[in-house]
């Protein structure tokens, strides 16, 4: 199967960023508490880098390099935040509807908007610079699988 969406195709290729940056955080973090983090990393990966190439890049139909580094960018270090806003959400699920009880309540989804940049800023800290690297290596992934796939796509 090919995937034809210039997007789709950075998403899942950033995800992988996400997934391999989650598991070293899930296995040298020493609390329990990060054991699924690499799930939270790879969907915040996939849809950060989905909605910037979308959007920047394939709506305004502007393939270019200035393009390119900046949604590696963006997807680089928004991913963080909206990998944090995800288990905010998660932690609100857990605790109002399945009524599991922690040490103290989740901070409120609303709040999570903002309150969750205390978490990037520690995370920025430390693996912001794999991200954007990681962003912008998966962009020019993207660009080349898709230049390559685009020249054989319509001789099927």
């Amino acid at each position: 199967m090919k995937i034809k969406s210039f997007s789709t195709l950075f998403g899942i290729l950033f995800s992988t960023i996400g997934i391999i940056v989650g598991i070293w955080i899930s296995n040298t973090a020493i609390s329990n508490d990060y054991k699924y983090f690499y799930i939270y990393s790879g969907i915040s990966g996939f849809i950060a880098g989905k909605l910037f190439a979308k959007y920047i890049i394939e709506k305004k139909n502007r393939f270019n390099h200035q393009n390119y580094i900046l949604v590696g960018i963006l997807t680089g270090l928004l991913s963080h935040w909206l990998c944090w806003y995800l288990i905010t959400l998660e932690l609100n699920f857990r605790y109002w509807i399945l009524n599991e009880h922690f040490f103290s309540r989740p901070i409120d989804p609303l709040l999570g908007i903002f309150g969750v940049f205390v978490f990037c800023l520690w995370s920025w800290l430390f693996v912001g610079w794999a991200t954007v690297i990681g962003g912008i290596a998966s962009i020019y992934g993207t660009k080349w699988i898709y230049e390559k796939n685009k020249s054989t796509m319509h001789n099927n």
